[in-house]
C-alpha cells in the first residue's frame, strides 16, 4: 500500500495501483473495494463544520429562524442535535456575562408548525469547466456526475450552471426546475481555453442575487486558468466577502493545486480530488451529502427582552446525556472537541403590547420631525390664503348704476362716495378685505398703472382685486415652502416667489395678447380698407371691424370707439390702443392717419400700403425667428442646465449640495455662479435678438 500527496504537507490514503505492486496490491484493492465501496475521492482540507441561521421573524414573545449546517461530524444531524440559544442584550457591559439561555423548540423545516413556511432558501451554482481539455469521455463523465448531484440534493435546493470556456457563460440561473438543469448540463460542449476565475466570479454574482440563505458554489476544474481577466488574488478577496461556501472538485492530473486551494479557502470550503469517472461521481455525491436538512428553531423571549436589540448565539451539539452548557464561542465557530458547532446573529425582538399590564396600549414612538405648532399654523394660514384668493375672485353684486359706473370709471375721473363704500357691507370679511386693499392701492397712487397693466393682459380684474390675489398667492407659497423646507427658509422665500410668480404670469399674458393683436392687425385693417373703398367713413369702417374681428383686436378698437363717443379724438384713442398693446405698426398707422387728415389724400390707399408693409415685416420677422431658432434653443439649454442640475441634486442628494449654502466658501461660490449665469443669460439674450 502507498500514499499519494493530496496537497503540500499532507497525504491521504489512496488505493494502490495493481500494475506497480503485483498480486498483493490487487488483493488489497479488492478488499478495500468490498469494505468501502467505490473509491472515495481524496480531499484537501476536511471542511470545517459550520452553522448558518437565516429568515429571522420576530413576534411578541417569540423569535423564529431557520438553522442549516454543513460538514457536520459523522452521525450528527440538526434534527437529532441538542440546540441551545443564548441572548445577550446589545450594549450590555462585560459584567452582563455570556447571556441568558432561552427556551427553544426545534422541528424539521418542512413540517407544519406555528410559523409555517417551507424553510430557508438554498441555492447552488455549479461552475462547469468545459474547455477543450474536457472533450471526449471526461465531459460525459462530468455531465453524469452533475446530474447525479442534482438528483442527490434536496428538491428545494435551487441549481444554476455557469460554463467555463474562453469566457464565463451563464447557462442557467438558480432554479428548482430539475428538467431545465438537466437540459442545460446536456447542452454543454467542450471547446476553447479556460477562464476559470471569471467563471467562479460569475457564479458568485449569480448567488449574490438570490435570497439570503444557504448559498454554495461547486467548481469543477481539470486544469489551470489560461484566459481570465480576473486575477486569483482579487477573486479570493471577493469570495471571502460573498457569503457563499465554495467547494472545488479537481478532476484529472493537470490541475493547479495551489490556485484551487485558494479558491476553496476563500469560500470556506474544501477541495475534492478525482482522477477517474467513478471518483468524480463520488466527489459530487460527497458535496451533495454536505446538505443537512434544515430545522426551524422557535425561541421564547422573556418580557425583559421585549422590544430590545440582542445578539443570539446558537449552538448545536450531538445528542447525549445532559451536561453543563459550555460558554459560546465567536460567530460561526467550528466544532470543538465535543462536537459543538455555533453561530451568532443580531436580532431585535418585537415589543409586547401586554408588557404594561392587561389591555395596555403599545408604547408611543417619538419620531423627529417639524415642530408641532407648524402643522396647525400652516393649515390655518393656508385656509386664510384660500379665503383671500376667493375674496379677490368673487366680484360683488352691483346694480345698474354701479355697473355703468364701473364701465366709465376707466375713462373719466369722478367723485362721490369714498373708495370701497358699499362693498364692505356686501360680502362680509371678503368685502372688507377688498375695501381695505382698494384704499391702500389708491393711497399709493398705483390704481391707474395697475388698471393699464391688467387691460394689457386682458384680465377682467380690478386693481385692488388683483393686488389681493397676489397677496393670497404669496401667503400660500410661504406656507407651502415652510412645510417643505425649514420654516425660516420657507417664510423668507415664499412671499417673494409667490408675488414674483403672479407678476410673471401677468407679463406672459400681456405679451401673448400683444402678439395675437399684431398677428390679427393686418387682416383687420384689410377689412377697413375694403369698407373705405366701398364709401364708408373711417368711423363706420372701424365699427364694422369691431363687429367682425376676434379678441383682442375687437376689444381694443371697441375701447377706442367708446372713447370717441366720450369726446376723445379718434387719433388719440387709437394712439392709446397702440400704447396698451405695444404695437408699433398701429402707432405708424395713426401717424399716417394724422398726416392724411392734415394734408389730404386717399386714406384707403395709405392704409393698404401700411397693411402690405406690416405683412412684409411679419414675414421677415418669422424668417429671422426660424434662422435664429437653433441659437435660441442653445441659449435656453445652457441657461437651464446649471439650474436644472442644481435643483435635481438638491432633491435627490441634498447633503451633497448642502455646503453650498451652509459654508462661507460655498455661499461665495453659489453667489458667483448666480452672477455668472445671470450675465451669460443677458449676453445670450442680446446675441440672439434681431430687430426687424
Amino acid at each position: 500500500m502507498f500514499r499519494y500527496p493530496a496537497g503540500p504537507g499532507r497525504d491521504l490514503l489512496a488505493p494502490p495501483r495493481p500494475g506497480r505492486h503485483g498480486l498483493p496490491g490487487v488483493l488489497l484493492t479488492l478488499l478495500l473495494t468490498l469494505l468501502l465501496g467505490a473509491p472515495a475521492p481524496a480531499a484537501w482540507g476536511d471542511g470545517e463544520p459550520s452553522l448558518a441561521a437565516g429568515a429571522v421573524r420576530t413576534t411578541p414573545g417569540r423569535a423564529q429562524f431557520y438553522l442549516t449546517a454543513r460538514n457536520l461530524p459523522p452521525g450528527m444531524s440538526l434534527e437529532t442535535a441538542r440546540v441551545t440559544v443564548r441572548a445577550r442584550e446589545t450594549g450590555a457591559g462585560e459584567g452582563a456575562g455570556e447571556g441568558a439561555v432561552l427556551p427553544v423548540t426545534v422541528e424539521p423545516a418542512g413540517t407544519a408548525g406555528a410559523g409555517g413556511g417551507d424553510g430557508p432558501d438554498r441555492s447552488v451554482v455549479i461552475v462547469f469547466d468545459a474547455s477543450a481539455s474536457m472533450s471526449g469521455p471526461p465531459l460525459a463523465q462530468a455531465q453524469d456526475a452533475a446530474l447525479d448531484y442534482a438528483r442527490a440534493v434536496p428538491s428545494d435546493v435551487r441549481l444554476g450552471l455557469v460554463r467555463v470556456g474562453d469566457r464565463a457563460e451563464t447557462l442557467l440561473a438558480p432554479t428548482a426546475d430539475r428538467a431545465a438543469f438537466a437540459a442545460a448540463v446536456r447542452g454543454v460542449r467542450a471547446q476553447g481555453s479556460t477562464a476559470l476565475y471569471d467563471g467562479v466570479e460569475a457564479g458568485a454574482a449569480l448567488l449574490a442575487g438570490e435570497e439570503a440563505g444557504d448559498r454554495r458554489l461547486l467548481v469543477l476544474s481539470d486544469g489551470a486558468d489560461t484566459s481570465s481577466r480576473t486575477s486569483l488574488d482579487l477573486l479570493a478577496v471577493r469570495l471571502r466577502g460573498a457569503g457563499a461556501a465554495v467547494d472545488v472538485v479537481a478532476f484529472g492530473e493537470g490541475i493547479d493545486a495551489a490556485a484551487l486551494r485558494r479558491i476553496a479557502e476563500g469560500g470556506g470550503g474544501r477541495v475534492r480530488r478525482a482522477t477517474r469517472g467513478r471518483e468524480l461521481a463520488a466527489a459530487f455525491l460527497s458535496a451533495a451529502a454536505a446538505f443537512s436538512p434544515p430545522v426551524r428553531v422557535t425561541v421564547r423571549v422573556p418580557g425583559e427582552l421585549a422590544g430590545r436589540a440582542a445578539r443570539l448565539t446558537v449552538e448545536a451539539r450531538p445528542a447525549g446525556p445532559a451536561a453543563d452548557v459550555p460558554a459560546p464561542g465567536p460567530a460561526s465557530t467550528p466544532a470543538d472537541a465535543g462536537g459543538v458547532v455555533s453561530t451568532s446573529m443580531a436580532v431585535t425582538f418585537a415589543a409586547d403590547p401586554r408588557a404594561g399590564g392587561p389591555g395596555a396600549p403599545p408604547a408611543a414612538v417619538t419620531v423627529a420631525g417639524p415642530p408641532d405648532w407648524l402643522y396647525p399654523a400652516g393649515g390655518g394660514a393656508l385656509l386664510a390664503a384660500v379665503a383671500l384668493a376667493a375674496a379677490a375672485l368673487v366680484r360683488p353684486r352691483r346694480g345698474l348704476d354701479g355697473g355703468r359706473l364701473a364701465q366709465l370709471e376707466r375713462f373719466v375721473a369722478h367723485g362721490g362716495a369714498p373708495a370701497g363704500a358699499g362693498i364692505a357691507g356686501g360680502l362680509g370679511v371678503p368685502g372688507a378685505a377688498l375695501a381695505l386693499t382698494e384704499r391702500v392701492v389708491r393711497a399709493r397712487g398705483r390704481h391707474e398703472r395697475l388698471a393699464v397693466e391688467l387691460e394689457q393682459a386682458g384680465m377682467r380684474l380690478l386693481p385692488h382685486e388683483w393686488t389681493l390675489l397676489r397677496l393670497g398667492v404669496a401667503f400660500a407659497c410661504a406656507v407651502l415652502l415652510a412645510l417643505l423646507l425649514p420654516p425660516v427658509a420657507g417664510i423668507l422665500l415664499g412671499p417673494g416667489l409667490g408675488w414674483a410668480g403672479c407678476g410673471l404670469y401677468r407679463r406672459h399674458r400681456a405679451a401673448a395678447r400683444a402678439r395675437r393683436f399684431a398677428e390679427q392687425l393686418p387682416d383687420a385693417l384689410q377689412l377697413v380698407v375694403g369698407s373705405l373703398r366701398s364709401g364708408f367713413s373711417l368711423g363706420q369702417a372701424l365699427a364694422a371691424l369691431v363687429r367682425e374681428s376676434a379678441e383682442p383686436v375687437s376689444t381694443e378698437f371697441g375701447k377706442a370707439l367708446a372713447e370717441t363717443r366720450l369726446g376723445v379724438d379718434l387719433e388719440d384713442a387709437l394712439e392709446k390702443a397702440a400704447e396698451r398693446t405695444a404695437c408699433r405698426d398701429l402707432s405708424w398707422l395713426v401717424m399716417a392717419i394724422r398726416i392724411q387728415r392734415e394734408v389730404g389724400g386717399n386714406l384707403a390707399e395709405i392704409m393698404a400700403t401700411a397693411v402690405d408693409t406690416m405683412r412684409e415685416r411679419a414675414r421677415l420677422r418669422r424668417h429671422v425667428r426660424a434662422l435664429t431658432a437653433e441659437g435660441r434653443l442653445s441659449a435656453y439649454v445652457l441657461i437651464a442646465l446649471p439650474i436644472g442640475i442644481g435643483g435635481w441634486m438638491f432633491l435627490i442628494r441634498g447633503e451633497y449640495v448642502r455646503p453650498l449654502y451652509t459654508e462661507p466658501l460655498g455661499i461665495a461660490m453659489l453667489g458667483a455662479a448666480v452672477l455668472l449665469v445671470a450675465a451669460g443669460s443677458f449676453w445670450m439674450s442680446r446675441l440672439i435678438k434681431v430687430e426687424v
